[in-house]
């Protein structure tokens, strides 16, 4: 994904992904009512190989 999420946005991706790694769980599925509709809600953790990292991290300067 291209687009830059706002701070908020992050955060909270930031907080639910901790509370999964808590739970020890990798992903999870589940559905959403916002604005009126029921959205479907994929969250899949994949760790960053520690070869990749200097590249993820430019990602964000």
């Amino acid at each position: 994904m291209s687009s830059r999420l706002s701070f908020e946005i992050c955060r909270a991706l930031t907080q639910l992904t901790r509370q999964l790694l808590g739970a020890n769980e990798r992903e999870t599925h589940t559905h959403v009512l916002a604005e009126g509709r029921v959205y479907r809600v994929v969250v899949s953790l994949e760790p960053v190989p520690a070869e990749q990292l200097h590249e993820v991290i430019n990602r964000y300067l």
